[in-house]
């Protein structure tokens, strides 16, 4: 019994990371592509896979000084820059989109029924204390009249 449901467990947890994986890869193999781009721009070859010592002298090569290292990084990441902040824009307009589709058709439905149960609880009881009103005053009223009364000894 302990076995199985250790079993089912694990196995879900693989699925799960299959999943994951699933989802992960396409964005890291475009991730990878860019990378490539940038570095190839930089004036590295990376054609075959390099060590990192390898790439980066390359790129030292290529970049004698720091001012042509930071305008070719400039020219290679700006393609990059750019569809990173059209991305993030589309992304937050599309968050915005559903947050205020939920919000119309989750959040306020009940937030109006909130309010209207609230407003209906306080109305009723207003209703009580008004008509608790009147006959405590008509009891403290009999209460001061029989006070008032003279005492007879």
């Amino acid at each position: 019994m302990i076995r199985d449901s250790i079993k089912h467990r694990v196995e879900s947890v693989q699925a799960a990371g299959k999943r994951f994986e699933d989802q992960l890869r396409p964005q890291l193999d475009k991730a990878s592509a860019e990378l490539k781009k940038v570095l190839t721009n930089l004036g590295a070859d990376v054609s075959e896979p390099r060590s990192l010592s390898e790439v980066v002298s390359q790129i030292r090569s290529k970049n004698p000084t720091f001012r042509e290292l930071t305008v070719r990084l400039d020219v290679a990441t700006y393609d990059l820059r750019k569809k990173l902040w059209w991305d993030a824009n589309m992304m937050t307009a599309y968050v915005t989109d559903k947050a205020e589709k939920t919000y119309e058709a989750d959040v306020r439905p009940k937030l109006t029924e909130a309010h209207q149960r609230a407003e209906s609880e306080a109305r009723r009881f207003l209703e009580q204390v008004r008509e608790l009103a009147p006959r405590r005053l008509s009891g403290e009223s009999a209460k001061l009249a029989h006070e008032e009364a003279p005492k007879e000894a």
